[in-house]
Parts: C-alpha cells; sequence; structure tokens
C-alpha cells in the first residue's frame, strides 16, 4: 500500500463474526474542528464541545461506532489510548484528551453483540494511513435503503477520498448507514438502495408499498483539510457538505436519520480559495460516498452492489 502524507490515521475494528465494528480517527497535531448535526435522530458523544466560541477548539481523535447509543463506550477506549500517550487539553493535572464521536444503528444486523470500551483501544492501536475501505470497522454493519425494510435493504459502507487542493489536500470519509438510496452523483447512476420484487435495486423512487422499514440510520461523515481555517469558517463549510452529501444519499436527513459531519482543519498551512475547496468537498464526498457502496461487501439476505449485476 502506498503511504501518503496524512494529518489523520485511521484504525478499524469489527467483531470476528458479527456484523458490527467501530473506526477511530487520530490527530497527531493541533487542529479546529466542528461538528454539524442535519438528521433528527443523532447518537454523539461531546458534539457540544465542538461549537465556534468554546474554549477547547483542538481534538485528539474522533471515533464512529456501530450498536447505537451502546457503540458510545467505544471513546473510553480511545480515551484510554490517548491518555497513555499523554495526549490531550492540558491541565495542571496532566492532559485531557478531547474524543468526540459518533453512532449508527446497526441492531437489527449485529446479531446482538454489541461494542465495549476496548474495541475504541485497538482501533486506536491499529490507526494507519490509508484507510481500509468497505465492510470495516463502523461500516461493518452498515446497510441502506431501508425504506421498505432490511428484506429490500443492500449493504454500505466505510469510504475514503483525497482530492489535492492548492498547497493541499482534503480527506473525505463517510460511513453511510442511510435510509435513502446511494448515488453515483458524477453519473446520475443508482448504486445501492431499495430493492425490487425481482432483487435488483430501484431506488426509494421507484417503488410504492408499505413504508414501514427501519426507522433508525445515519450516515456519518469527516472532512480533514490539511490546511488553516477558523471555525467559522468550517461551521459555513458545513452546509456544503451537507448539500454535497445530498447529492448521494436520496432521500438524505428524515426524521429517521442522525446524519452528522465532522469538519477538522490543520494549523500549518495556508487556505486554498474558497471555490476551490467547496469543489474540493463535492468531489470528495461524492467519491468517498460512491467507495463505501462500491466497496462493501454483501451478507446473507443483504447484497452489496457488487453482487448485482445492473
Amino acid at each position: 500500500m502506498i503511504e501518503l502524507e496524512s494529518g489523520v490515521k485511521v484504525g478499524h475494528y469489527q467483531h470476528q463474526s458479527a456484523l458490527v465494528g467501530c473506526t477511530v480517527f487520530l490527530f497527531s497535531e493541533p487542529n479546529r474542528a466542528v461538528a454539524s448535526v442535519l438528521g433528527k435522530a443523532p447518537g454523539e458523544r461531546e458534539v457540544s464541545v465542538l461549537r465556534a466560541g468554546n474554549l477547547v477548539e483542538s481534538v485528539d481523535a474522533i471515533f464512529f461506532s456501530g450498536g447505537s447509543a451502546f457503540g458510545l463506550c467505544v471513546g473510553e477506549g480511545v480515551v484510554a489510548f490517548l491518555r497513555e500517550q499523554r495526549k490531550g487539553f492540558p491541565t495542571q493535572a496532566g492532559p485531557v484528551p478531547i474524543v468526540p464521536g459518533a453512532v449508527i444503528y446497526d441492531l437489527e444486523v449485529s446479531g446482538g453483540i454489541l461494542p465495549a470500551p476496548e474495541w475504541g483501544y485497538l482501533a486506536a492501536q491499529r490507526a494507519s494511513f490509508p484507510p481500509q475501505e468497505g465492510s470495516v470497522g463502523a461500516g461493518a454493519g452498515a446497510t441502506v435503503g431501508k425504506a421498505l425494510g432490511l428484506g429490500r435493504a443492500m449493504k454500505g459502507g466505510f469510504g475514503w477520498s483525497r482530492v489535492e487542493v492548492s498547497g493541499g489536500y482534503v480527506d473525505s470519509f463517510v460511513v453511510c448507514n442511510a435510509l435513502g438510496d446511494v448515488y453515483d452523483p458524477f453519473e446520475g447512476k443508482l448504486l445501492a438502495g431499495v430493492r425490487g420484487a425481482g432483487g435488483k435495486p430501484v431506488g426509494f423512487f421507484g417503488t410504492s408499498g408499505n413504508f414501514s422499514g427501519s426507522p433508525f440510520n445515519t450516515t456519518l461523515l469527516l472532512l480533514f483539510f490539511s490546511f488553516e481555517l477558523s471555525r467559522e469558517e468550517l461551521e459555513a463549510l458545513s452546509g456544503v457538505v451537507h448539500s454535497a452529501l445530498a447529492l448521494c444519499v436520496r432521500p438524505l436527513a428524515t426524521l429517521y436519520d442522525g446524519d452528522l459531519a465532522f469538519l477538522v482543519a490543520g494549523r500549518k498551512r495556508k487556505r486554498a480559495g474558497y471555490l476551490e475547496i467547496v469543489r474540493a468537498v463535492y468531489e470528495g464526498v461524492g467519491k468517498a460516498t460512491v467507495n463505501a457502496a462500491r466497496r462493501a461487501k454483501g451478507t446473507p439476505g443483504i447484497p452489496a452492489c457488487s453482487d448485482i449485476m445492473f
């Protein structure tokens, strides 16, 4: 695997047999971070810390986990790992690790297996770059197209993409566990979503019936900007991030989605031009979401994009 420069390292852990896991992002240098919640059913930890104007600007790690609210315990393992490394917000009693995170609902496919704090520790230990993609980490139990239930759904997963900009790059990471369908925004093609009676995806807008599927869904995003941006600039860009995701996931941010995005920027390099950043966000979110669908692996009863011939 080609080694790439990166201000963030990514580690996955998933259960050996169950469809559930977690993903940890470690940041080696001071940064600025914000979070933006778009869906109406989020599950998160320490997101309020990241509001512009609050004391703490920098995060030491961010985690994504399966297991719904039970998965929030993964953050404890990440904190333990960072405490051993003596990383965190400086205080007179020693550094306090700042570890926000968010979870997806995958309890219907995880076989009753719930995340444990040590999963976060193990994922942090494995952090490297570039990351593995597909049905790994927090994407292990991800599914999409659930408007007619899991019996008509398809597999989601974890995806990553890097877009170069002047003087730096934007890394986009996505865990796609959406109620809606996944589209390739560059070709307009339906990749994964609600399947018709014949087993092939027809999408939310191509089917009819009793929409009584899973009421709990979430797409999680993390964008890392290798150049300096203020928290106010990051908050302004969060709307662009959700707009880019809306081209990929349809419908998005419903009452039954907990869609949430983290935006993290370095502090060393001069920022690229605004419209160049906007273009990188659209391209990066699009490619990462497509990768999450295309590189997922199917499981009995829930096929992946790669299992179905269009």
